[in-house]
């Protein structure tokens, strides 16, 4: 299953953390309706607040609907790039993981 590091819900988060966001505009995430809109998701905030929770709850929706996800660091998805480049395979390595048509939780 998408290798999540952990299985994190909606209904477990704890939506005093998200100060900055409406309870009711996290909740919409839930629909997933912005990967039918071709729409990015960025979660910003300092450490601690819940951004990797609600990704891979984000993530857990779309594969318990059957849409295909890859979940990756922001960390290791560069360390992927650049090794990708100095091979001579970044346009392939882009297309292929970054750009696929699917739901791709990037974190942190």
């Amino acid at each position: 299953m998408a290798a999540f590091p952990a299985v994190k819900t909606f209904e477990e988060y704890d939506f005093t953390f998200a100060t900055g966001a409406p309870q009711k505009q996290l909740q919409s995430l839930r629909s997933l309706s912005f990967i039918e809109r071709n729409e990015n998701i960025v979660l910003l905030g300092p450490s601690g607040v819940g951004k990797t929770h609600l990704a891979i709850a984000m993530g857990y929706e779309a594969v318990r609907a059957g849409i295909k996800v890859r979940f990756t660091t922001a960390a290791d998805l560069l360390l992927q790039l650049s090794t990708a480049q100095r091979q001579g395979r970044y346009k392939t390595t882009l297309q292929r993981g970054v750009m696929a048509p699917a739901c791709s939780s990037l974190m942190k």
